[in-house]
């Protein structure tokens, strides 16, 4: 898992993206329950029409977040990093990010998931990817690492409890899962997502990162019990540790991230500009995307 990841995450970062993305299921750790008991306590002024039985709660969520059968899945965001110092933001930073996944049900009820995971940040207003950024704090230029995060192989068993190594690229990642929160907004279903996650690294100080999102599908699609893939899209908001590359002197505040994002069923309805970025930083992933799931892992690097 890299910065990239910390500061969103598909999903779910993220994964935003598979788990709560970003964010997302990288920044959970060992064993975590992504069915809460937030389930079992129906409000119904709050969640009107949303499954109570917890089988169909689960099936609900892996359609608007990923998908309930096989096949691939496509996350993107965009968003714009804030420097928080109490009540004061400091923009730093655009950000456009996106994960792929290959979602593949399993014969006991669960879900084996592959994932990677690449973002690009771009100053201010330019949409160009920036390889130097200013620090607005200490009014230095800093160098931006190309950190893509994976691949990486989660698992979910048939009660939703997410599942896999915590040690990640050099790093180790320890995680709290906090339950779902689950709206219904007239013809649109909601869930907020929000996973607590702290990322020890030998010889660098610990990262507590705090990755939020509020995934919605039109109502049709997500409370379907036909459907495998509902669409979707997401709001995000985290608030972390600095990333180490930013070289932020002790007591300069927190970092926060504000993004949109959208689950797509096919890379080329990924936004242009991300793909045009990729296929610049690596031509190989995007002549074939999905071959990237079999390359080594990447080395955590923030």
């Amino acid at each position: 898992m890299t910065d990239t990841c910390d500061e969103m995450a598909l999903f779910s970062r993220r994964t935003l993206m598979v788990g709560g993305v970003a964010l997302g299921a990288a920044a959970m750790a060992g064993a975590v329950p992504a069915f809460g008991a937030a389930a079992d306590h129906p409000y119904p002024a709050r969640d009107a029409g949303v499954p109570t039985d917890k089988a169909a709660r689960i099936a609900m969520m892996r359609r608007m977040r990923m998908r309930a059968d096989a096949g691939p899945v496509f996350w993107w965001f965009r968003g714009r990093n804030y420097a928080q110092q109490g009540a004061k933001l400091i923009p730093m930073c655009d950000l456009i990010f996106g994960a792929l996944m290959d979602v593949r049900p399993t014969a006991d009820g669960g879900l084996l998931i592959s994932q990677y995971e690449l973002g690009f940040r771009c100053a201010l207003d330019t949409g160009m990817r920036a390889e130097k950024l200013l620090n607005p704090i200490t009014g230095v230029m800093v160098d931006v690492p190309f950190a893509p995060v994976g691949p990486s192989k989660v698992s979910y068993d048939a009660n939703n409890t997410l599942q896999f190594d915590p040690n990640m690229g050099g790093s180790v990642i320890t995680a709290e899962h906090v339950p779902e929160i689950f709206y219904n907004i007239g013809d649109l279903v909601c869930f907020q997502t929000h996973s607590a996650a702290v990322v020890k690294t030998p010889g660098q100080l610990d990262r507590n990162l705090n990755d939020m999102s509020m995934i919605c599908s039109p109502a049709a699609e997500a409370l379907d019990p036909k459907r495998a893939f509902a669409s979707a899209w997401a709001h995000g908001g985290d608030v972390t540790d600095y990333a180490r590359w930013l070289k932020m002197p002790a007591g300069a505040g927190s970092q926060t991230l504000r993004s949109i994002g959208r689950k797509e069923a096919r890379y080329n309805d990924m936004p242009q500009d991300w793909r045009d970025m990729v296929a610049k930083a690596d031509p190989a992933m995007a002549a074939d995307p999905m071959a990237v799931l079999k390359r080594a892992a990447e080395t955590y690097r923030n």
